[in-house]
């Protein structure tokens, strides 16, 4: 009896061993580790690999290297997945520099995020970023008249996402009659983020009525600039993204509205799409996922509640 109990127990853990060393290899390549955006999105991928019985190599660039010092660096990711022998990928691209495009990738590949001429693609998984722009946008419209001025402190030229969040914003200030009377590029690295955008308003302060930042790195920067401005000066502040820190910004008035993503829910239908068409399954070209406009009057709705939880690390 014993020995057939230890006969079953090997048989169980050899049949699990075959199955864990048969399970679908799916690669996930982000453009970056750092910002909460991505820890989100990292759950969300993790929680459909196991539902859906795969495996995830992931492989990510710190924040901002594949535009500055380490360009190209999620080509060499991309060449390791494939060499590991990965069945698809899940990519949030990064722009290319001085290479040839569209990349060919051997295996179906899913982007996440954003979209890219750089690489082709069986579907995109992301926000509708200019719709989101409009959105951050109209949550101004009752507060600003016509004429009013206002800032777009924007990321950076080659970053599809951000761009179509600003485009978004700026067609709404433009049908609203607003003018804008700040645009710049700030970048995307915390530090020099803030000191640009300090900068950029310098010369408005106590003129401007909104400012709108498209990311999390700018919101960042542009909520400690704003901040200190005099209360009764102050313009009113729409960011876009979440950290910890804009909920006491939200009560405290500093933070006007904030446009949320749902990174969880994007990664998880990320590796979902990817592993359907692996399966034979023809994905839709583009998959929206919804934002929330969190404010200071719904902060504590349950829907937003949900959100805002899946940024807990």
């Amino acid at each position: 009896m014993r020995r057939a109990l230890l006969f079953l127990v090997m048989v169980t853990a050899l049949a699990g061993a075959a199955h864990a060393a048969s399970a679908t290899q799916i690669g996930v390549v982000l453009a970056g580790t750092s910002l909460n955006f991505w820890g989100p999105m990292s759950k969300g991928m993790h929680r459909a690999a196991d539902d859906l019985h795969v495996e995830l190599v992931m492989r990510s660039p710190s924040d901002g290297s594949s535009l500055g010092a380490q360009p190209n660096i999620q080509l060499k990711m991309i060449d390791y997945m494939l060499k590991s022998g990965v069945a698809g990928i899940v990519l949030a691209p990064e722009p290319l520099q001085d290479v040839a495009t569209p990349i060919p990738i051997a295996v179906p590949t899913v982007f996440v995020d954003r979209s890219s001429t750089d690489y082709n693609a069986i579907s995109t998984v992301s926000t509708d970023n200019f719709a989101a722009g409009r959105t951050a946008a109209l949550s101004l419209v009752h507060v600003l008249h016509k004429g009013a001025r206002v800032a777009v402190l924007r990321l950076a030229p080659n970053i599809s996402s951000t761009t179509a969040r600003e485009e978004g914003f700026l067609a709404v200030a433009r049908e609203m009659e607003w003018t804008v009377v700040i645009a710049p590029y700030v970048g995307y690295q915390f530090r020099e983020t803030e000191a640009q955008v300090r900068k950029a308003l310098s010369g408005d302060v106590g003129r401007l009525d909104a400012v709108f930042a498209p990311n999390e790195t700018v919101a960042y920067g542009a909520l400690h600039v704003v901040g200190e401005m005099p209360v009764s000066t102050r313009p009113r502040l729409v960011v876009f993204d979440w950290r910890p820190e804009f909920l006491h910004a939200l009560e405290r008035g500093v933070i006007y509205a904030d446009i949320v993503q749902d990174p969880y829910r994007m990664g998880y239908q990320a590796v979902e799409t990817l592993v359907a068409a692996l399966q034979g399954h023809s994905p839709r070209p583009k998959i929206f996922v919804d934002v929330v406009t969190v404010t200071r009057a719904n902060m504590n709705e349950p829907a937003i509640r949900a959100v805002i939880a899946n940024y807990k690390r």
